[in-house]
Formats: structure tokens, sequence, C-alpha cells
């Protein structure tokens, strides 16, 4: 059952004690906030981007949203640094379970994930001339492109 699903201070919120965190239940959600009508920015951490985009959560093949970055290739790791870029999300393909439920450009990077360091550690291992290198730095257009060249996102 959803609890609450009120606008604090003009920003949205829902929140559920007994509902698990699962496509159908973030879809549910979504549909109670009226975000087909509004189509607000949203900042969740990486696990709900998954659910966002339709994707198979836990340790998958592909879990980046952005690229088809092969999280088994244990030798590649830290290596590579060309991966392909995901255009699209089609469902039955490279971890894609469902239809996404909201459109990939209206999520916004977490910033708990920014003030970790992980997102440094990203960007670093990144080909500074790649599409997802593009797409991070299109994400922070106030940044200049030698902090983000250097991952640093304040």
């Amino acid at each position: 059952m959803l609890h609450n699903a009120n606008t604090y201070a003009g920003v949205p919120t829902g929140h559920s004690v007994t509902l698990k965190e699962s496509y159908s239940t973030v879809e549910m959600v979504l549909q109670k906030l009226c975000y087909n009508e509004h189509k607000w920015l949203l900042c969740v951490d990486l696990k709900m981007v998954n659910l966002f985009l339709g994707q198979q959560g836990g340790y998958v093949k592909y879990p980046c949203f952005l690229c088809l970055w092969d999280s088994r290739a244990d030798d590649q790791h830290w290596q590579r640094k060309d991966c392909p870029v995901r255009e699209e999300l089609v469902v039955g393909e490279n971890n894609v379970k469902n239809e996404p439920l909201v459109d990939r450009d209206t999520i916004l990077l977490p910033p708990f994930h920014i003030k970790l360091g992980m997102m440094k550690q990203f960007v670093k291992a990144l080909d500074k001339i790649a599409d997802c290198f593009r797409y991070i730095r299109n994400r922070f257009p106030a940044t200049s492109y030698k902090k983000v060249k250097a991952g640093i996102f304040e």
C-alpha cells in the first residue's frame, strides 16, 4: 500500500513501508504521482535507475544504462575504455527485462555516488572522446572540461 504520495515544498514524494522495490511497484508509484503528466527530473540511486529503465537487477552482464560494458569480463576491467554506447533499451536484449518507465534523460546522476568518489573512479576509466564521457560532460555543463576529465564534480 502506498502510504504517501504528496508534494512537499514543490517536491513530489512517495513512500511505503510495505511495498517491495520492483518494476511493478515503481510503475504504480509513478502512476500515483502522475509522473507522465509532469515528467519531473529524477534523482535516485543506481539500483533505482535500473528499475526505472526496465533493466534487470543484480549481478548482470550489462549493468550500465549508458553503455554495453561487460561486468563479467574481469580481464578487461580498468583496461578497456571503448565500450559501445547503449543507443536504446530493447526489451529482451542486454539485460533489459521491461519497457523503460521514464526517459533516460530525466534521470540525474546521484549526488551520493559523486560524493563517495565512485564517479571519479568511473570517469577516470572512461575514454575521454567516447560517447559515455560526452554524456556525463553534458550532465555537468557548468563544470570545466578539465575538472570533469579529472573526475571533480563540485
